[in-house]
């Protein structure tokens, strides 16, 4: 039993790379891993100092949101810490920075007895020049905290937003969660969309 040559390199957090190898039966192999296969470390941390750079001298405070989130001190106890998260401009910068095409797959709108949007539903697909894509998906309700009062059309344009933001942050490899979505974390488990998906 040993390692199929041919192996795949995914890019993912951090600028980070992952190998996924498959067995085979074939005795005759002795070659392991080809040297061109295995993944450099110096090109994947000089790509995220890069794109940390980049951040650095394209974004700027208006493209930040500051807010207070609950993390685990050294302890395991459970304190209140100021965390600034990119915002749709943020996204939007790095979009036209990396020149990457965002297109709406699908979405869904739930509606109360009256017509009003309760919740609504956005899946987005992110692409590169070299053809290189991922889809997202997010959603709004109106169940989140400041969103019972707001229009329709904010809890439409704040499902896409986030779908549009996560879908970009995934294709550029940051992963980062935006500003836009952080509100959402609570609700996302009521969700009438996810508890009908069983997949």
């Amino acid at each position: 039993m040993v390692w199929n040559n041919n192996l795949k390199l995914w890019n993912i957090i951090k600028g980070e790379r992952m190998v996924k190898a498959e067995l085979i039966e074939n005795p005759q192999e002795t070659e392991i891993v080809k040297v061109d296969n295995v993944p450099d470390v110096d090109v994947a941390i000089e790509q995220w100092d890069a794109y940390q750079r980049l951040c650095k001298g394209l974004l700027n405070d208006n493209d930040y949101q500051e807010i207070i989130v609950k993390e685990k001190d050294e302890n395991g106890n459970y304190v209140k810490v100021k965390r600034h998260f990119k915002k749709k401009s943020a996204w939007q910068k790095l979009s036209r920075a990396f020149n990457v095409d965002t297109e709406i797959v699908d979405h869904e709108i739930e509606r109360t007895k009256m017509g009003r949007v309760r919740e609504a539903y956005y899946c987005v697909r992110a692409s590169l020049p070299n053809g290189r894509s991922v889809e997202s998906d997010a959603l709004c309700s109106r169940s989140e905290k400041g969103k019972d009062k707001v229009s329709d059309h904010t809890i439409m344009s704040t499902a896409k937003t986030r779908a549009t933001n996560r879908a970009i942050a995934e294709l550029i490899g940051a992963g980062e969660v935006s500003a836009e979505e952080m509100s959402a974390e609570k609700i996302a488990g009521q969700s009438k969309f996810l508890k009908e998906d069983d997949s």
